[in-house]
């Protein structure tokens, strides 16, 4: 029986131990010393992201004109991107830290990899549902489209929710036609529909939707105006349908919680409404199981076989899988973060290490044969 452990005899133990931390040791170097590594799109992601912070700057210029203070509190990059807690115009409740940490040019630069992940190229036509709840987060997915050549049809919902875009006199639709008219966008939206509870402002005050009104007229963008959400859900799909001309739509972008985009679902045996499950953050190319009793423009282009862009959850899914900064008091910089960068494990270390760690593997193999020998001749 001693026989079956002659390893630990005829090896001195010291060697094993030493063997040991020898493996501990290339374990460590491996998982230390990584390389960076330029991820894919890098140079659209760049261009993707300083477009998204032009237009944060003329926005910035945009509320300085008209006298509209900048709270540095609630607001600390100081871009002018962050709302009120409420007003007029807020049609439904939102965080303030999921709003400060969409303030980010570089969240452009994660619209460029989604892009590229489902396999849009230039000149294909997307359709793209966007709020005024996440402003940043809006101009980051048009500049990423218009980086790579894309052919976006827009559809706005005017409302915001708390902290986003719920400034009276500068409204998501207001910011987007400036942006149009200092021609840092060359896109105009398709069509723009009230937004917020049944894409009619409904629970609104008429002061408010009056408001979001004249931000329509002005603009002079086409007025989506339906009866409710599934009338929404209708009207917005034949709209995309009408102006895509004949072109197959690639793919369908979503940018906050509107209700006709991605859907409500009924508890059952009540009439109210509650949001679904959620449709996931990122891509979705096939239909959840949990989406099939819901009607939305998503789960419409989903039953077609059009994948999804989902952005909503900021704070909880994206800024921690993309390792976007949380709430940040700076601007982080262009070019910035894991989605240009990224430290990877250095392969050809890695395989060095490896064969290192086979030849003493090896040499200590023929060594406890050597002493498996001298010991059975004693």
């Amino acid at each position: 029986m001693k026989n079956m452990y002659w390893h630990q005899k005829f090896l001195p133990r010291y060697v094993i131990i030493g063997f040991c931390v020898f493996m501990l040791l290339s374990l460590f170097v491996v998982e230390h010393f990584l390389s960076d590594k330029q991820q894919p799109y890098f140079q659209q992601k760049l261009d993707a992201s300083s477009l998204t912070f032009k237009a944060f700057m003329d926005i910035r210029a945009a509320r300085e004109s008209l006298g509209v203070e900048i709270n540095r509190k609630l607001d600390p990059t100081g871009m002018g991107l962050i709302g009120y807690k409420s007003s007029a115009i807020t049609t439904d409740p939102g965080t303030l830290y999921a709003k400060r940490t969409s303030v980010n040019p570089n969240l452009a630069a994660l619209f460029v990899q989604w892009y590229g992940d489902v396999g849009l190229q230039k000149g294909d036509t997307v359709a793209v549902a966007m709020t005024g709840s996440f402003p940043a987060a809006d101009m980051a997915a048009v500049a990423a489209a218009q980086t790579l050549g894309l052919k976006p049809l827009i559809i706005l919902s005017a409302g915001a929710s708390n902290y986003g875009a719920n400034i009276p006199k500068l409204s998501i639709v207001d910011m987007y036609r400036i942006l149009v008219k200092d021609k840092v966008f060359d896109v105009a939206p398709i069509g723009v529909s009230l937004g917020g509870s049944r894409d009619k402002a409904y629970g609104v005050t008429p002061e408010g939707i009056g408001i979001l009104d004249e931000a329509i007229k002005k603009s002079g963008y086409h007025f989506l105006k339906v009866t409710g959400t599934n009338d929404s859900i209708k009207r917005r799909l034949a709209l995309y349908k009408k102006e895509a001309k004949g072109d197959p739509i690639k793919a369908y972008i979503n940018v906050g919680g509107g209700m006709a985009s991605i859907g409500l679902k009924k508890l059952k045996g009540s009439m109210s409404q509650i949001p679904p499950q959620s449709l996931p953050s990122g891509i979705t190319k096939s239909l959840p199981v949990f989406l099939t009793g819901v009607n939305s423009v998503a789960v419409n282009f989903l039953k077609e076989g059009i994948p999804v862009i989902n952005m909503r959850d900021i704070t909880d899914t994206l800024a921690k899988q993309y390792s976007f900064p949380y709430k940040p008091s700076v601007l982080p910089l262009v070019g910035t973060g894991s989605m240009y960068i990224s430290p990877e494990y250095n392969t050809a270390l890695a395989a060095g290490i490896l064969i290192l760690d086979l030849a003493v593997l090896i040499a200590l193999a023929w060594l406890s044969r050597k002493y498996l020998i001298t010991y059975k001749r004693k």
